[in-house]
């Protein structure tokens, strides 16, 4: 049964790190770090999405705005009419002809465009009970490659040098994800101070 996305609701969430400088540093001397952040509610009780996109305090409100802005573009559809080409979805959400003139891959929408995003692939991976690494190490080449938007990036890489470099890799997929699984992945953390 398909999963109607019914409502997209908005956090502005901020954290007074400026007061202590946490966070800081020789450009960013006063960061309130914070997140707009976004739950997509469903027709399924329970079911819902969550993103969020990252700022330093001022402005936080600027790029709620713009999600809600954002929210024709996603109420009202269906989970799966999105998650059956992830790169279309993506051109879907940058593509709308006013927002696209605020500047759709940079700047307020594109922070926007990323927490709704996020909260897309969250409520899919919900939905079928997967962690979104889950999702994408199960997908073949094919449907990896159509999650990417290949717009900008065409001069480093095509969709089918892509797709070649996955089925070249597709052999020792299984033994990675056994590696991850077992001895896990380095990832950056920060702490304050």
């Amino acid at each position: 049964m398909p999963i109607t996305i019914t409502d997209l609701l908005v956090r502005d969430i901020r954290f007074p790190t400026s007061r202590e400088k946490d966070g800081s540093d020789a450009m960013y001397t006063d960061p309130d770090y914070s997140a707009a952040y976004v739950i997509l509610k469903t027709d399924q009780p329970g079911l819902e999405g969550h993103g969020l996109t990252f700022t330093i305090g001022r402005g936080n409100d600027i790029v709620c705005v713009a999600e809600k802005a954002m929210s024709h573009l996603v109420v009202g559809r269906t989970l799966e009419s999105f998650t059956s080409d992830m790169g279309a979805f993506w051109r879907h959400m940058v593509g709308d002809s006013q927002l696209r003139w605020l500047g759709p891959q940079k700047g307020v929408i594109h922070l926007a465009v990323g927490a709704i995003v996020n909260a897309v692939w969250d409520l899919w991976g919900k939905a079928i009970g997967k962690p979104v690494w889950k999702i994408l190490v199960d997908m073949t080449p094919e449907e990896f490659v159509r999650t990417i938007d290949f717009t900008y990036i065409t001069d480093a890489i095509t969709p089918e040098e892509a797709l070649a470099l996955l089925k070249k890799m597709e052999p020792g997929k299984k033994e990675r994800e056994a590696e991850m699984l077992r001895d896990g992945y380095p990832a950056y953390t920060t702490s304050a101070g």
